[in-house]
């Protein structure tokens, strides 16, 4: 049964929210994954572990503002499986936030898409700027800020202070 309250929202929009839903779930994955790996007793960064959980929350907090917004314009949301993080071993601190750098670019890209896609859905072009455009950028500058301080403090000691100081 179609839906009554759809309106000018093509199936293509409706597909690129599908699939950036899937998205939002696979970088909520990733950055558990990083969580989990720098919680463990070999890794102990603790601040690190914090600092990859929230950014976990906050992809899968994307994730659902989309499924709503799917609902709302009247369309269906398409569950698809969510792959696996590429890794379960991410290596020093600098590796991870390179990886996570890398991950929300790609993540930003993918947004990018979808606005240029949905050019004369007003509605549509909104909600990704009000929604998701400036914290994607926010998100690239504190983490490529983060990467920074990681290669000017160097491993060791430093590493050590900046797991304190990311954590807080």
């Amino acid at each position: 049964m179609a839906s009554r309250i759809r309106q000018n929202f093509r199936e293509e929009c409706e597909a690129l929210i599908n699939k950036q839903i899937n998205m939002e779930f696979y970088a909520s994955y990733v950055y558990m994954s990083m969580s989990a790996y720098f919680d463990r007793d070999d890794q102990a960064a603790h601040g690190f572990a914090a600092f990859f959980k929230k950014a976990s929350d906050e992809e899968r907090e994307h994730g659902e503002k989309l499924i709503k917004y799917q609902n709302k314009r009247g369309g269906k949301v398409v569950f698809q499986d969510v792959a696996k993080p590429s890794s379960m071993e991410w290596g020093t601190p600098l590796d991870a936030l390179e990886a996570a750098l890398e991950l929300e670019k790609t993540v930003n890209q993918s947004l990018l898409d979808m606005h240029k896609a949905s050019d004369g859905d007003a509605h549509l072009c909104d909600f990704i700027e009000e929604t998701f455009l400036d914290e994607q950028v926010e998100s690239i500058k504190e983490i490529s800020s983060w990467i920074t301080k990681m290669k000017r403090c160097g491993p060791g000691l430093g590493y050590h202070i900046l797991d304190k100081e990311i954590g807080s």
